[in-house]
């Protein structure tokens, strides 16, 4: 996908799986919601397996998919997670205006700067 039709495929989709690693060295993957701001993938995160996961091993991969069979869209990042306490300026209200909802409940934000990304298109 080209830039622009990559950002617009990201910013149609409010949810994708994230994956971490376990304390015993398993993969962990769950779906989470996501926004895209400035380059980087932001995650609201509660206190549990994620969140202890990110603070051992600080990195993660993301999947966005799109449709079946012949035809279907799907980008793949991997990258090192920060965790910040608070969200930076303007976070929360981007969340709110793309969920519908602040996300009162997080404890922590994760900010995953891709490393590699692949993206791709089958119609």
């Amino acid at each position: 996908m080209g830039a622009a039709e990559l950002a617009a495929f990201l910013d149609e989709r409010l949810y994708c799986v994230l994956a971490t690693t376990t304390g015993a060295g398993h993969a962990q993957a769950r779906p989470v919601g996501f926004i895209v701001l400035d380059g980087a993938f932001w995650f609201a995160t509660v206190a549990g397996g994620r969140l202890r996961n990110l603070r051992r091993t600080p990195w993660a991969s993301v999947v966005v998919a799109e449709g079946e069979g012949e035809a279907h869209r799907a980008v793949a990042v991997d990258g090192p997670v920060s965790i910040l306490e608070q969200p930076p300026d303007g976070l929360p209200a981007a969340w709110e205006a793309r969920f519908g909802t602040e996300p009162a409940w997080a404890v922590a934000w994760l900010e995953l700067r891709p490393e590699r990304l692949f993206s791709y298109t089958r119609a």
